[in-house]
């Protein structure tokens, strides 16, 4: 006999229902950016994703990281890249040892 109905998804792609309470100015900005046909849940399962990933934005990132990405634009200036670099450069301690002198 065949089974009737739609087959079943495996256990890791059913989703869960959650509730979370967002300020309403956040959920505006959310739909502003939604199409007709766009889902709000997918939306912001992404974001989860993206954010959980390691992907973050340019306020969240940290001083090195953003020169870093700087540096490996092709488009940077020859001066910055040098300003860059010597930042980036590991320092080395200006103290002699008692050793050395």
């Amino acid at each position: 006999m065949k089974k009737l109905g739609r087959p079943r998804k495996a256990h890791a792609l059913r989703k869960e229902n959650i509730s979370v309470n967002l300020p309403k100015t956040l959920v505006s900005e959310v739909e502003s950016q939604l199409s007709y046909k766009s889902s709000r849940s997918e939306w912001i399962q992404l974001a989860i994703e993206e954010k959980l990933s390691g992907s973050y934005t340019v306020s969240e990132a940290g001083t090195k990281n953003l020169l870093l990405a700087a540096r490996l634009r092709e488009d940077i200036d020859p001066f910055v890249a040098k300003v860059i670099d010597g930042y980036l450069k590991p320092r080395m301690p200006i103290e002699e040892t008692a050793t050395e002198q």
